[in-house]
């Protein structure tokens, strides 16, 4: 997509719109769409529609057709997110800039080609960009050309996020779990500035509060935490055989919790050390790129999987290094204990014997949306829990019936 005049996004300045706007020989292309602050929503949807499905652009809202600067006084930056939160689906990648010219607002709205097309309105059409106006696509073969690029992109967000299996693991890995999910931003270059701004020597120094034991290191463009040591009975651990967080410079990441026991006699496995991991790689994640959210992302692609070595039988309590350290938590890890065997007594033994994930295939959408849907927030904090929530984590977990409690 083309810069305005020449400038990257993070560094557009009031000057730079306004050089556009006073080009006597530009006017509304194929990039470019000028709207004044009469414009209704449909029509801004259509427009966003249009340059999602096709290579991105750019909206002048405040600016007339005929380049003079009316300014906005009906719309601002909430009405413009809510807009295209609630008029496409999915949500397009976009970022939104204010500017005060001639003592007038104007609203620059940047859409970028979409990794996910076709960008559906709420009125069922899909819109596409052609010359200097945005048409509905009614030729079948126009769709057929954008719903396989969507299966090209979905593909790579795939071997983006997804994590080698581990072809030899050590006898007391009864298995792992698996996730990872591909992070769209409003704006990449602030995704990777934000990565890139991350002040590791202080998240080092908040990592060793949750774990005496672990490694943050910068390995290529990704940042790797590695909570703690392994024990396995092993010489050299193959590739991939550890527990660990992947941050990519795009906000993405992916993530392996190893399930072990190093008792050979006890086919369990404690699902609150999961538990445990999982957390502090949300943590780690939201030190680092925080900030992002939720107003900075257009939306993620994610997936969970479990890989079964060796059979096993989840459980779920607190082990005596906790207790030792915690021990206001023994009343209450008695109580999962007896929930556990009164489980037991009417379900029989829960045994894990085969793999799974979520979905089954392809990557499920988190966004404004669906996180209405699910009755959510859309907030920082409930958007990251819902990229870190596992259900294979609670595996094991049985709840404490409300009388004990």
């Amino acid at each position: 997509m083309v810069n305005i005049n020449g400038r990257e996004w993070a560094k557009l300045t009031y000057q730079d719109v306004q050089s556009v706007i006073s080009e006597q020989d530009l006017e509304e292309s194929f990039y470019f769409e000028f709207k004044d602050d009469r414009v209704s929503s449909k029509k801004i949807a259509e427009e966003v529609s249009a340059f999602s499905n096709t290579f991105g652009g750019y909206i002048f809202l405040g600016i007339a057709d005929n380049k003079q600067i009316e300014g906005c006084t009906s719309w601002n930056e909430q009405r413009i997110h809510t807009t295209i939160h609630d008029s496409i689906s999915p949500t397009p990648s976009f970022d939104v800039k204010k500017f005060t010219i001639d003592s007038k607002t104007v609203y620059v709205i940047k859409i970028d080609e979409g990794a996910e097309p076709p960008y559906i309105t709420n009125n069922g059409k899909i819109y596409e960009r052609l010359s200097s106006g945005s048409f509905p696509i009614k030729d079948s073969s126009k769709l057929s050309q954008i719903y396989s690029k969507k299966e090209r992109l979905i593909e790579k967000m795939e071997r983006t996020i997804s994590i080698p299996p581990i072809d030899e693991s050590a006898s007391n890995i009864y298995g792992y779990i698996d996730s990872g999910f591909y992070l769209v931003a409003s704006d990449i270059q602030v995704a990777i500035d934000t990565f890139c701004q991350a002040d590791l020597k202080a998240i080092a120094a908040e990592a060793a509060e949750m774990t005496p034991s672990f490694n943050l290191s910068n390995i290529g463009n990704s940042i790797v935490y590695i909570p703690g040591g392994i024990s396995v009975q092993k010489g050299h651990l193959p590739a991939h055989t550890n527990n660990f967080l992947e941050i990519m410079a795009d906000g993405s990441a992916r993530m392996r919790i190893l399930l072990i026991n190093n008792d050979r006699n006890d086919p369990s496995v404690n699902m609150a050390i999961p538990n445990s991991l999982l957390r502090s790689y949300k943590e780690i994640y939201t030190k680092i790129m925080g900030d992002l959210f939720p107003q900075r992302i257009a939306y993620a692609k994610k997936y969970e999987s479990l890989t079964v070595r060796q059979q096993f039988q989840p459980v779920c309590f607190f082990d005596d290094c906790i207790l030792e350290d915690h021990p206001d938590l023994r009343e209450d890890n008695e109580k999962r204990i007896d929930a556990l065997r009164a489980h037991r007594e009417v379900f029989g033994i829960t045994n894990v014997v085969t793999d799974d994930r979520i979905p089954k295939t392809g990557l499920n959408t988190i966004d404004k949306r669906q996180m209405e849907l699910w009755g959510l927030e859309y907030t920082a904090e409930s958007v990251i829990d819902e990229l870190f929530f596992s259900r294979f984590t609670a595996m094991g977990v049985v709840p404490i019936p409300e009388e004990q409690a």
